[in-house]
């Protein structure tokens, strides 16, 4: 099989790794690592890949504390969020005087009634919009995540992800990137990073759009565009839309154990999967990571993509098939 048919991008970057043909350990760029079995291999490797080609994330392996909370500085990034409530869509199953039963995603939740709100008088079976706060800053650990006005969104999710060089820069980049989304009414959830040891990263700030906002990528990356502490570098899986921008599709894979995965751990998760198959045959790399990548939805041309990614004209002068692999 042609090299042409994968991303050259992605066959650069994985031409850097070594992989030991006898699959007892790896190089990836500076981490080394040693494993007793393959599928250990696997696994280790895969979490090298995501940390040195998607989210370039340095710190030392037990360099970080139990606890990545920061009080003060989750305190510095919501002073940043333009909203202070969300709603959430949800269906009535009883209906009372102080409080409602809604479901939400499936869950039922007792709701107070002053919190619910409706066209007209609420009933079993009324339609709602549940009102909650829109900042959520320990659902992820080490991350702030904020729901927009406009929570409701769709199965295919569109991420759009900044690169932030120092955390002194996030504060004013969260704000205005929030601002822009909140401004034009979109649809979309976003989280930064709210411990300052994780910075620099290329994944730092993520904004999830909605597929019918999926035309505002490229406004975010103007919006930051000349801010200070935005990076250069983008992830090797990404479709780059000017430096330390970039975007890709949410993945959409039904493989076991692959549909609880973010982007960044699932593309490392299949180039791993290729990269140690292959290990006593490099030179079969480019076909058998094909296989892999269609095998999990994946475009191979724009590892970015899944197969069913809807088409997005950016009209951008920077965009290219793949995002920048680290140097």
């Amino acid at each position: 099989m042609s090299d042409v048919s994968v991303s050259r991008a992605l066959l650069d970057a994985a031409g850097r790794v070594q992989v030991a043909a006898d699959r007892s350990g790896a190089t990836v760029g500076g981490r080394q690592i040693e494993a007793e079995t393959p599928r250990e291999l696997r696994r280790l490797l895969s979490d090298a890949l995501y940390h040195e080609l998607h989210a370039g994330l340095t710190m030392e392996e037990g360099a970080l504390p139990f606890r990545l909370r920061d009080a003060a500085f989750e305190a510095e990034l919501a002073e940043g969020v333009p909203h202070r409530e969300t709603t959430a869509r949800g269906l009535v199953r009883v209906a009372g005087d102080q409080a409602h039963v809604v479901e939400l995603g499936g869950l039922l939740v007792r709701v107070p009634a002053e919190r619910v709100r409706a066209e007209g008088p609420v009933s079993a079976g009324s339609v709602v919009d549940v009102v909650n706060t829109s900042m959520r800053p320990g659902l992820s650990p080490g991350f702030f995540l904020v729901e927009g006005t406009r929570p409701h969104r769709s199965a295919d999710l569109l991420r759009v992800y900044l690169h932030i060089a120092e955390w002194s820069a996030a504060r004013p980049v969260w704000q205005a990137v929030l601002g822009h989304l909140e401004t034009h009414r979109l649809t979309y959830r976003a989280k930064v990073i709210s411990s300052k040891l994780l910075y620099p990263r290329r994944d730092a700030l993520v904004v999830y759009l909605d597929e019918r906002d999926r035309h505002a990528a490229a406004d975010i990356a103007d919006v930051v565009g000349g801010l200070p502490g935005i990076g250069e570098e983008t992830s090797v899986f990404t479709h780059r839309l000017r430096p330390g921008v970039a975007m890709a599709w949410e993945p959409r894979d039904s493989s076991p154990g692959m549909d609880s995965l973010s982007f960044g751990q699932h593309r490392a998760s299949v180039l791993a999967k290729a990269l140690v198959e292959t290990a006593d045959a490099p030179d079969s790399l480019a076909g058998v990571l094909h296989g892999h990548l269609v095998a999990a939805n994946i475009d191979p041309a724009d590892p970015s993509r899944n197969l069913n990614s809807p088409d997005i004209n950016l009209n951008s002068p920077d965009t290219r098939e793949a995002g920048q692999a680290p140097s």
